[in-house]
């Protein structure tokens, strides 16, 4: 007993290629640059080198970042042989060795609209506004076990599929953050960072559980439900007489960009928290908390929820195996499914929790221009905690450069090598940082487009700040793992 084919495949090609993704959203090497300003929201008990900075609108930060914990491209797709030598081809058997049992494709994005910091003695002030959306995809492994069906033809033996984690999740929110560093005693200071939050929109998949059981004797397949989807944004819904959702229609639903997405009455707050502590005049130990907090949203609110099950005995299923079409069976299994999968909707407020990040991470300073850094940063969503461990080695060799060598473990890929680098000195920096360059890529025959071939990770950050009074951190209230090489004096009128 197999799912019908045609059906499945052209499914599990639109879920792999075409939906959004929220991956792991990583910025570990940017945790080390301590000549970027950046690295402040990583870490809000940093000290700044220089005494003023200033985020500019756009152009001073933008990030983008790309993961997926399952596969790269090129396990998913690839050129075939022979005939199908110039033609891209899906491999579904790869996908279906590749898959975990969890697995999630991510986008994140940041865009600073304005953004300050200064020093006033053993303080280092800091605000920022900046847009920030998150996109996270769970896939189950199972999903490409539709393909092969319910049972498992090479055993004779009935197979069960888990569909449960098939879900979305993706926010859009305006973050205004206000922190504070403060040296607490000789080597160890900390920060906190206050962020009221402005939800724009949101869709979480609150839960989600899908499952097929069958058994060989007697025959019977139990197919149970139950999905709540939680949602922010304007639509329009049309009922049935007996309460259920018919229809979603997003004609009109960017008719008021500005009351729906930003004078509404979504609003929360969140912290972050981190601390410095020199274990050694060579070794700082350091640990933060960012993105603690939540939103509750309570405009356009649409609360989709559906549970259900159903069950076909060895009667119901006989009576169509013994068919001569395929097709008639899974048109009635599609039917039944669909006909217990129907959702109700409420209006009520709803809470959603941001992605909790933590930082643990220790800095050796061998001399004044180098050191070298490790982290183990840990993201937690879906009840779950997920890992990734970066080293780091760090150079500053004259005031106007600093670069920065990273190499990841995460996404369940062993390998990723990042960069980072500053250029410039007071006036104006420009910055770029990523955990991951892709350093192969595959061309698309038809259009010419290049994808990355076996990157399961792509992200970046880049800008230019402009940053005063620039100089080496030393004395009270400057951590000694955090000295480079000291500058010339730039700004007489501070030192």
């Amino acid at each position: 007993m197999k799912f019908y084919r045609t059906i499945t495949i052209p499914l599990i090609f639109w879920i792999i290629i075409f939906l959004p993704g929220n991956v792991l959203s990583q910025e570990n090497t940017l945790y080390f640059m301590h000549t970027n300003p950046q690295a402040i929201h990583t870490n809000p008990a940093l000290f700044y080198r220089c005494r003023t900075y200033i985020e500019l609108p756009v152009i001073s930060s933008v990030r983008y970042a790309y993961s997926n914990t399952g596969f790269g491209y090129h396990d998913a797709l690839h050129y075939g042989t022979g005939t199908q030598s110039d033609s891209i081809i899906i491999d579904i058997d790869n996908l279906d060795k590749k898959l975990k049992k969890r697995n999630y494709i991510r986008n994140d994005y940041s865009i600073n609209l304005l953004g300050a910091g200064f020093r006033i003695r053993d303080y280092y002030f800091h605000f920022n506004i900046s847009n920030h959306g998150e996109t996270r995809v769970g896939i189950p492994g199972d999903i490409i076990s539709l393909k092969d069906g319910n049972w498992d033809s090479s055993e004779e033996v009935p197979r069960d599929i888990d569909l449960g984690g098939l879900g979305v999740n993706a926010i859009d929110y305006i973050q205004i953050a206000v922190g504070v560093s403060k040296k607490i005693e000789e080597g160890f200071s900390i920060g906190l960072t206050a962020k009221y939050l402005m939800g724009a929109a949101n869709l979480n998949t609150h839960r989600s559980e899908l499952d097929i059981i069958t058994q060989a004797d007697p025959i019977v397949l139990d197919v149970s439900s139950r999905y709540r989807i939680y949602a922010s944004f304007p639509v329009d819904i049309t009922y049935s007489n007996l309460g259920i959702v018919e229809t979603v229609n997003f004609d009109n639903s960017l008719d008021d960009p500005v009351g729906d997405f930003i004078l509404n009455k979504n609003r929360g707050f969140a912290m972050d928290a981190g601390v410095l502590y020199d274990y050694l005049e060579e070794i700082t130990l350091s640990a933060s908390i960012i993105d603690l907090g939540l939103i509750r949203w309570r405009s356009n609110i649409n609360r989709f929820e559906s549970e259900g099950s159903i069950t076909f005995r060895g009667f119901d299923l006989l009576q169509y195996a013994t068919g001569t079409d395929e097709t008639e069976l899974f048109q009635a299994l599609l039917d039944s499914i669909q006909d217990s999968w129907q959702f109700t909707n409420s209006n009520d407020p709803y809470i959603s929790f941001m992605t909790p990040k933590i930082y643990l991470g220790g800095l050796y300073r061998l001399n004044e221009k180098i050191a070298f850094g490790a982290l183990l940063r840990t993201e937690i969503f879906d009840r779950r905690p997920h890992f990734a461990l970066t080293m780091s080695a760090n150079f500053n060799p004259v005031s106007f450069f600093s670069g920065t060598v990273s190499y990841s473990i995460m996404n369940n890929k062993l390998y990723q090598l990042g960069l980072g680098f500053s250029l410039g000195g007071p006036g104006a920096q420009f910055f770029f940082v990523s955990d991951h360059i892709p350093v192969r890529f595959v061309r698309e025959v038809n259009t010419g487009a290049l994808f990355p071939y076996n990157a399961r990770t792509v992200n970046f950050r880049f800008g230019i700040n402009l940053i005063f009074a620039c100089r080496a951190l030393e004395g009270e209230g400057k951590p000694p793992a955090y000295r480079y090489a000291r500058p010339r004096k730039l700004c007489p009128a501070y030192d």
